[in-house]
């Protein structure tokens, strides 16, 4: 893919890539980007012969194969656009030419079940930081092949993803459960529209992804919906999936696996 943001991020006096710690051509080919540094050594343990890369910050890689031998890396991001668009530049420095994310969201449709595997047609806009790269008009689009990929290894996997429109935006708390007063008319918009969850990284992660020559895609799982209960209008601060947290691990491992079974798809397509 053409690369239309050509400058390079300055080398440390280490000769590292100064946020991620990682070397130029280090990289793997495909990268899985969760939030959290802790997830992102989990998710290392999927990996055949993972071997720890680079910690800086909240940036902690590990590379190692898929199952059938594909190379396959992970590094958290942190949370937000912000912390995204630092990991991209690096990891695009660094070699990379896919990345998806791996995460949770919280569910726009009031209909939406905890646990529900959600992978991104698109990104409504909301953060900010993207708007400092391209503007307003310019569309946020997971990679189609990478969505093709993805789901084909859900089918595989035994699993009927969602396929559709994520919302990203900055102030966590204003579109969670967690929110201030007035959730429901801050979301009615996105719930007319069609907007399946919400989050807060891909926003930025396709519009810079598409500048940088990056493939890019989101995998996530949603937590349940903000709005609990339809007929009595009631919403509880905490979302459903957090009630069994083994549950919760069971599905983040899933969509894991999903994205590393997709890098060995993505390979075979594009071989």
């Amino acid at each position: 893919m053409k690369r239309y943001h050509n400058s390079h991020v300055p080398l440390g006096a280490d000769g590292l890539l100064p946020c991620t710690g990682l070397a130029v051509g280090q990289s793997a080919p495909l990268v899985l980007l969760p939030g959290d540094p802790h997830r992102s050594k989990l998710i290392s343990t999927f990996f055949r012969d993972a071997e720890f890369t680079a910690h800086r910050g909240t940036y902690a890689t590990y590379t190692g194969h898929t199952e059938h031998g594909s190379p396959v890396g992970v590094t958290s991001s942190g949370m937000g656009c912000a912390c995204v668009a630092n990991a991209l530049e690096e990891l695009a420095d660094a070699g990379a030419k896919a990345v998806v994310r791996v995460g949770t969201c919280g569910g726009v449709q009031p209909w939406m079940k905890p646990g529900t595997i959600v992978i991104a047609s698109g990104c409504v806009r909301g953060e900010g930081a993207s708007y400092e790269l391209v503007p307003p008009e310019f569309p946020a689009v997971a990679d189609p092949l990478l969505v093709s990929a993805l789901t084909r290894a859900a089918h595989e996997m035994g699993e009927e993803p969602l396929v559709g429109m994520y919302r990203s935006h900055d102030a966590f708390y204003m579109e969670s459960k967690a929110a201030h007063p007035g959730l429901r008319e801050r979301m009615q918009k996105w719930i007319d529209t069609g907007v399946l969850v919400v989050e807060n990284e891909s926003g930025m992660l396709f519009t810079y992804g598409h500048l940088l020559g990056l493939r890019t895609a989101s995998i996530c799982v949603a937590l349940g919906s903000m709005f609990d209960d339809e007929e009595k209008k009631e919403t509880t601060s905490v979302y459903g999936a957090y009630a069994d947290p083994q549950f919760l691990a069971r599905r983040i491992e899933k969509a894991s696996r999903i994205a590393i079974r997709a890098a060995e798809i993505l390979e075979e397509v594009l071989a």
